[in-house]
């Protein structure tokens, strides 16, 4: 699944801004509106939008749209 689609998605919907303002390089504290309550709201958004669970830590320390991405865990395949 293509998670930069859903991360940039969210972060949109929740903080009322266009999509086109958002990609892998934006840097998050840039951003119109993100802050701590609001980046808290998009990790628990993110779990639910991709039934995957975020890295809290990995999520927290994201700098970039694509930090976030990557903070998303896939399950292994076995």
């Amino acid at each position: 699944m293509a998670y930069e689609a859903v991360v940039v998605g969210v972060i949109a919907e929740l903080l009322d801004l266009d999509e086109d303002q958002l990609g892998p390089d934006t840097v998050l504290a840039g951003v119109e509106g993100w802050d701590s309550v609001n980046a808290l709201r998009v990790l628990v958004f993110l779990e639910r939008e991709t039934a995957q669970p975020v890295d809290y830590q990995l999520f927290m320390a994201a700098e970039k749209v694509a930090d976030i991405v990557k903070a998303i865990k896939t399950p292994a395949v076995t």
